[in-house]
């Protein structure tokens, strides 16, 4: 499934706050924070559908270009 990007502005509060949980996590940016919790967010919203509980996720580095 094809994804899209978005630009989004964000307030210095917020962007503090995802500086935060960048360095917490352990994350290259806080792009990958904002993914972390939309990802979050979208297992919640599964689970409290179905009542499925989201099993182990698989680690892909998709940030390299085709070869």
């Amino acid at each position: 499934m094809p994804t899209q990007q978005s630009q989004v502005d964000i307030t210095a509060d917020l962007q503090h706050k995802l500086e935060l949980l960048q360095q917490a996590y352990r994350l290259p940016s806080t792009t990958a924070v904002l993914e972390l919790l939309i990802s979050t967010q979208i297992d919640r919203s599964v689970y409290q559908m179905t009542g499925i509980k989201p099993g182990p996720k698989l680690a892909i580095d998709n940030t390299q270009g085709k070869q």
